[in-house]
């Protein structure tokens, strides 16, 4: 390790991108059979693999039983985009000279984006998800990252689902540790349904405790499909007639009695059908299709895990990005209307993350190599939407040519437990081993559960703007719990005063104010309101 200015220097890890020849073959190699022998349960254990359809039955996991005994019906949907997701082609710079020159064959052409501000705009394949930015039900997270990143595929997955320091190694996953501590009887007084469940893919060691896990990890939409139908994990009757199959029944029988959430899910699946058609020949779709049933059916899970892959985009990156990106779009949107159909959507808050980024400039096999910091998005109608964290500077790299973080993905989580679940703070450091910056990103926080002091209740609301970006037009709302003189206005940029919308005394109640942006530039623009006990402002987008 070389030091300068007592900082860490890190050289690039020897296997990260195709030019490191047979050291990025080893290391792919490594990978996948750490990826399969995960799905065996030999690295995470508490596996039963029987005719290939694994089924993996957590145990003790801390963090979901306090999540459990949480006065909440809240719930977590994580994605994980498998191989490192091309963040600066999933929102593109649209105005940086410095991105189309590091990507002379791969860019993507600022007409083709969609725009969400005056800067940036989306992958074009996203198309599915512009009505959730425009409704401020899409929080974009830009830069997110962490100090010192690794650029192995194992290891920095390692690193976010264990929520560690990027030196440390830890068996145990973010949502794991403190809880096991926190409620130690857990073991013996098992709830009759899972407190989290992972579709498809391989165990994640995110829910892996100091002991063991709770919850249960179904492989396959197969696989699910067989317990929905039939309660039972493996067919007991589809053997050979010889004493081979005799024991492979039993062995199977004995596999059925042991996986005690069988019951809960086939009863789950029964009461809660999918209102919509899922797109065919999407894994993505075909998982989210699964927990929505689960979700609509009432199983209880607090979290819920899905998969897609393979963002590994070495070599001929244009296509297949863009196929993984429309996989995304169709099935969250989809996923949302079905969770809509029954009212629930509200309680629903899903978030993609990835285990880095790619590199500022293509390679020679139009494709990047394995970078750092990268983009994340949160979906939900409990969502503040917009923008958070700082637009990549693609002229102040790190050491070794990589894109720096402004958001700590710790951060991220932070927000999640105390924000969403209402963990109190101290917990939530306990969690992630440490204070991480909460962002605001969830409209309405839920009530810390201990160690916090309830909040005052707000005197006043001031909500995004809807649709967001605009043109020309827009609604803004806000909510008054107490009589108050209210002023709303609008500014530019460099705060000059563009319209007074209102300027009186109002009683307690909803209004929304229509915004016309009439012959304004294209921009962002802050609206603000004052009242007798504060002041809040909001920024919006006028894209033409």
């Amino acid at each position: 390790m070389t030091v300068m200015d007592n900082k860490k220097i890190l050289t690039p890890r020897h296997g990260s991108c195709l030019a490191h020849g047979e050291a990025h073959s080893t290391d792919h190699a490594s990978w996948s059979r750490r990826d399969f022998l995960t799905s065996l349960g030999l690295t995470t254990g508490g596996v039963f693999a029987i005719s290939g359809l694994p089924v993996t039955a957590y145990g003790r996991n801390p963090i979901l039983q306090a999540l459990g005994q949480i006065e909440t019906d809240r719930i977590l949907v994580l994605i994980q985009l498998n191989g490192g997701n091309d963040g600066l082609n999933t929102v593109v710079q649209v105005e940086d000279d410095l991105y189309y020159n590091a990507r002379p064959g791969i860019s993507i052409p600022k007409l083709d984006t969609i725009p969400i501000s005056t800067e940036l705009g989306l992958h074009p394949s996203l198309g599915p998800l512009e009505s959730f930015y425009g409704n401020g039900d899409m929080a974009v997270l830009q830069s997110v990252g962490y100090p010192s990143p690794n650029l192995s595929h194992f290891r920095s997955t390692d690193i976010w689902v264990s929520a560690s320091d990027s030196e440390t190694v830890l068996n145990t996953g973010w949502a794991g540790r403190y809880l096991d501590v926190e409620f130690p009887d857990f073991g013996e007084q098992p709830p009759e349904f899972p407190l989290a469940v992972q579709i498809g893919g391989v165990s994640s060691m995110m829910f892996q405790g100091p002991s063991a896990n709770m919850g249960m990890s179904l492989s396959s939409v197969a696989l699910f499909s067989q317990i929905a139908e039939t309660g039972l994990v493996y067919d007991t009757a589809g053997v050979p007639p010889t004493t081979y199959g005799s024991e492979m029944s039993f062995v199977r029988a004995v596999a059925n009695d042991s996986f005690q959430y069988a019951e809960a899910v086939q009863a789950a699946a029964a009461a809660g059908p999918n209102s919509v058609e899922y797109p065919s020949g999407n894994s993505l779709a075909s998982n989210l299709a699964v927990i929505a049933q689960l979700i609509k059916g009432g199983l209880g899970s607090r979290i819920y895990v899905a998969s897609l892959g393979s963002f590994d985009t070495h070599a001929n990156q244009a296509g297949q990005h863009a196929t993984l990106l429309r996989y995304i779009a169709e099935s969250v949107s989809t996923f949302y209307a079905d969770l809509q159909a029954d009212g629930l959507q509200e309680r629903v808050m899903t978030m993609t993350f990835s285990e880095f980024g790619r590199r500022v400039n293509q390679n020679g096999s139009a494709g990047t190599d394995h970078g750092t910091a990268a983009p994340l998005f949160v979906f939900g109608a409990g969502v503040e939407g917009g923008l958070f964290g700082s637009i990549p500077d693609l002229s102040d790299l790190d050491l070794n040519g990589n894109l720096k973080h402004s958001i700590d993905f710790r951060s991220v989580y932070a927000t999640v437990l105390s924000d969403w679940f209402g963990l109190s703070a101290a917990d939530t450091a306990g969690v992630l081993s440490g204070d991480f910056e909460r962002i605001g990103f969830v409209t309405d926080p839920a009530t810390p559960t201990a160690n916090e002091p309830e909040p005052l209740p707000a005197s006043f609301v001031l909500r995004q703007n809807y649709p967001n970006p605009f043109n020309p037009t827009t609604m803004i709302t806000y909510t008054l719990t107490e009589a108050s003189h209210v002023r709303l206005q609008v500014f530019d940029m460099q705060g000059r005063r563009v319209q007074i919308l209102v300027d009186q005394r109002k009683a307690p109640g909803a209004y929304t104010m229509p915004f016309d942006a009439g012959n304004l530039p294209s921009g962002v623009y802050i609206y603000r309101l004052d009242t007798d006990k504060g002041s809040e402002a909001r920024k919006m987008a006028l894209v033409r």
